[in-house]
């Protein structure tokens, strides 16, 4: 009996170890999923990527289109998109690491840089766009020709392209800088609101807002192209950020070439989506896609443009200390992802 009840007990005590265990085991497995903020998936390969965005850029669509397709879930990588007013803005959600890829157009990248040399780790990686679809819009009853800008209010940005262009139209008319008064605003809703109570008299604008200037009573003046001027836009990222996600900046860039594929060969759908997402008209959206390039490289003449807008910078004022930009340059991502678009070399 004693051997019995002996026995008894050691299998019960075994019994309760498992049972104990088994619970321990269960608690902490739930607690692991519960406290582990990131999404325990079957592909390591999966990855996120944060990218600032203006309205209707490239990633802006990209965006659109997984929403409706998948297409970029579907190969592992989720994009999370912040928009802002100007790609001047998502460079200061880079240094505050808000995201990890932005974009700038060249102007703005090489000032930014330039009053920023002691401690910027920004760097260029692919160029993305070459447009001249800039014009300067302006009230009809003020404003006709460049020459009456003299007494009058130009709209601006503040860091953006846009004083590039006021620059350089300054320089080809000879107007002097101190007979027109510059006001900035904060995005091109502010602008509008200008041209609507007589607060401003030109602004310069891209294609998508054409339209909505002119709905303002405004007209075009001249273009960018009549300056002998193209907008080159790149994608940008902190260095540490480029070296140590070169692999999947690599892929995201090839994905999303695809993705543009996809849309050129779906445009009519790919523009209702646009229009129920954003409310812009679908043959503006088309003609507006169709007047732009859909992939990436970075190639000598967008190096020459970098070096020519930052020398500007520097003779016209803008920062204190000239600087090399191959230096703020880093294409491996880039090289990784398409080898034969990376033709550029440092001149300077």
């Amino acid at each position: 009996m004693k051997l019995y009840k002996l026995l008894l007990g050691v299998l019960l005590a075994f019994s309760l170890t498992l049972t104990a265990t088994g619970c321990g085991s269960n608690a902490s497995s739930v607690s692991a999923k519960t406290n582990d903020s990131s999404e325990i998936t079957d592909n390591p390969d999966e990855f996120t990527i944060r990218i600032g965005v203006n309205s209707l850029d490239n990633n802006f669509l990209l965006k659109i289109l997984d929403n409706h397709t998948g297409f970029l879930k579907d190969k592992g990588i989720n994009l999370e998109t912040t928009e802002f007013s100007a790609g001047i803005n998502t460079i200061d959600a880079i240094t505050t690491d808000t995201v990890d890829i932005g974009l700038f157009a060249t102007y703005a990248g090489v000032n930014r840089i330039g009053n920023t040399l002691s401690d910027s780790k920004l760097r260029a990686f692919a160029m993305i766009d070459k447009s001249s679809n800039y014009k300067l819009y302006a009230n009809p009853d003020t404003v006709t020709k460049p020459e009456d800008l003299v007494g009058h209010i130009g709209v601006s940005q503040a860091g953006v392209v846009f004083e590039y262009y006021y620059g350089e139209l300054f320089n080809q008319y000879g107007i002097d800088p101190k007979d027109v008064t510059i006001t900035n605003v904060g995005s091109v809703q502010e602008a509008l609101a200008l041209a609507a109570n007589g607060g401003g008299d030109a602004y310069w604008t891209g294609s998508a807002n054409y339209g909505k200037f002119e709905e303002k009573g405004w007209k075009p003046v001249i273009g960018i192209d009549d300056l002998g001027i193209y907008m080159y836009t790149f994608l940008v990222a902190d260095e540490s950020y480029l070296q140590a996600h070169q692999h999947e900046v690599a892929k995201y860039l090839q994905a999303s070439e695809e993705g543009f594929k996809y849309i050129d060969e779906n445009l009519d759908e790919f523009a209702e989506w646009v229009t129920a997402d954003t409310g812009l008209d679908k043959e503006i959206f088309k003609a507006e896609w169709n007047s732009r390039r859909h992939y990436y490289s970075f190639e000598q003449e967008a190096y020459d443009d970098l070096v020519k807008i930052k020398n500007w910078c520097y003779e016209n004022g803008r920062f204190d200390t000239n600087y090399k930009i191959e230096e703020y340059i880093n294409t491996d991502a880039l090289a990784e992802a398409f080898p034969d678009r990376v033709d550029w070399k440092a001149t300077e």
